[in-house]
């Protein structure tokens, strides 16, 4: 009996620690923010695009007119979508910049939200307004005069806005195109090659994982290449199929652009219209399929970010982390809530920031309201008994929250403070702007570099935990057995 006191004691005291301690802990270095959101809502206030209703020919052709400057389409095979040399910055120069992304795959990755509003302001739906500038065109006179005087003293981000340039169809068209173009799925290593790996590191990937994130593209090319050994090459290629023949162009898409990437910067200018023009004939139908396998070739280098560090630095202000360990450091669910908005603030700091910004303009009043007879000493003097006073003196609370979106909570007043102009900052990260899926994908992908073992030990804590339960249990009947006679 005394044993189950005992028992009930110590479940007691690590009850009280773990559901009344660690909770409060957790809040504490973890203030509530404001919830994930994966359709962007907060981007609708600058003007709700209908993605749903865009030309693809139209955006097609808009593309070709208004991107392929800086961006290329790998998975196209027109000339026109592959001009722009793939390694060259954009913007050169010291003004730092990242290297334009391929967006045959944004069409899946991206949401068409914040895709089209992206387009249309990168800033504002990247938001990094704190040290670009927004677009300022479209809007009436007394906000276009408050956009300018904000944009006062900021850096132009490398991507021009198309605000002004294009209406809303035409972007919602082209929009439109990039999900016709966009592959049914990705692999989580291809998602996370897309999304993060311009800027970010992951040097513990060194290819020991292919197998697992390529296996079904290379059971697909394994059955082509049966095929072709079983009917010939011509016949195969007189009776491919629609998905076949589709999946062999975006075969001789990569084989082209795994071509350029092996030249340098130089080597593409001058090769770059030869390699946009070569077929499968030139290639080799067999070659170009088994050149597409992936293979779990060691790289001791791991996977390296595509843009030198000192112009990402130069872009956002600091170098940007590896993450191989990132998935430890964080957590899948932090991670997660990271990737969707990394200028994520606590709501309790914005709501600080409003209180502190109201009490600031009690403070120059009182300053005004002193009388011009003082002398400097005397106004010093009384300068700093006003700074003394806080939101106590003044009797400041924070304002009814009449600003907010009908879809943020009551506590959410990032709304009030942007307005008042005292909104806090969040990390340099742009948002990104994935769907939900390619974020899951990305942390996936992370979870497997990062902590492969991850699944294995989880199991194998159950089994623990059923070992030492039976542990106790033998212990419990061995000490009744010793001690029944002696009590």
């Amino acid at each position: 009996m005394r044993e189950i006191k005992i028992f009930i004691i110590v479940a007691f005291i690590i009850g009280v620690m773990y559901y009344g301690v660690e909770p409060l802990a957790h809040h504490a270095m973890h203030p509530d923010t404001a919830p994930s959101d994966y359709q962007f809502k907060d981007l609708d206030k600058f003007g709700k695009i209908n993605v749903d209703l865009g030309d693809v020919q139209a955006g097609k052709e808009l593309f070709a007119d208004n991107c392929v400057s800086c961006h290329t389409l790998n998975s196209q095979l027109e000339t026109v979508f592959n001009e722009r040399n793939p390694k060259s910055i954009q913007p050169a120069g010291n003004d730092g910049g990242v290297v334009p992304p391929d967006l045959s795959n944004a069409g899946l990755i991206f949401d068409p939200n914040f895709l089209a509003h992206f387009i249309k302001d990168p800033v504002r739906a990247s938001l990094l307004d704190s040290k670009f500038q927004v677009s300022c065109d479209g809007l009436d006179d007394g906000s276009m005069s408050a956009c300018e005087a904000s944009n006062e003293g900021k850096e132009t981000y490398p991507m021009n806005a198309f605000n002004g340039i294009l209406n809303d169809d035409e972007i919602s068209s082209i929009v439109a195109y990039l999900r016709y173009i966009a592959p049914k799925e990705l692999s989580d290593k291809e998602v996370f090659i897309e999304s993060c790996n311009r800027c970010h590191s992951a040097v513990y990937d060194k290819n020991q994982y292919d197998s697992k994130f390529y296996a079904a593209h290379n059971a697909s090319v394994a059955s082509l290449i049966a095929k072709v050994e079983k009917y010939g090459e011509e016949s195969f290629m007189n009776n491919l199929g629609e998905d076949e023949a589709s999946f062999l162009n975006l075969l001789l898409a990569h084989a082209k652009s795994k071509e350029k990437n092996s030249l340098t910067e130089a080597q593409i200018d001058e090769q770059n219209d030869n390699i946009n023009n070569k077929t499968i004939e030139d290639y080799g139908l067999v070659p170009l399929l088994r050149d597409s396998l992936y293979e779990s070739t060691f790289n001791k280098h791991g996977l390296q970010a595509m843009t030198s560090s000192d112009m990402i630095k130069s872009y956002l202000g600091n170098n940007p982390p590896d993450l191989s360990m990132m998935i430890r450091a964080k957590g899948a669910h932090e991670l997660s809530e990271f990737i969707n908005n990394p200028q994520r603030v606590p709501l309790i700091e914005i709501q600080q920031a409003i209180i502190n910004k109201l009490v600031k303009d009690k403070r120059e009043e009182d300053k005004a309201a002193l009388s011009s007879d003082l002398s400097d000493e005397q106004r010093n003097n009384e300068y700093e008994k006003i700074d003394l006073r806080g939101a106590e003196y003044y009797h400041i609370s924070l304002p009814a929250n009449t600003t907010k979106s009908s879809w943020q909570s009551d506590n959410d007043y990032t709304n009030m403070a942007k307005e008042m102009g005292v909104m806090p900052f969040g990390k340099s990260m742009p948002r990104v702007g994935l769907t939900q899926k390619a974020e899951e994908q990305v942390v996936n992908y992370l979870q497997t570099i990062g902590d492969s073992k991850k699944e294995e030990r989880d199991s194998l804590g159950l089994w623990i935990i059923a070992f030492f339960a039976l542990l106790s249990l033998i212990a419990y009947m061995w000490k009744s057995k010793i001690w029944r006679d002696l009590h």
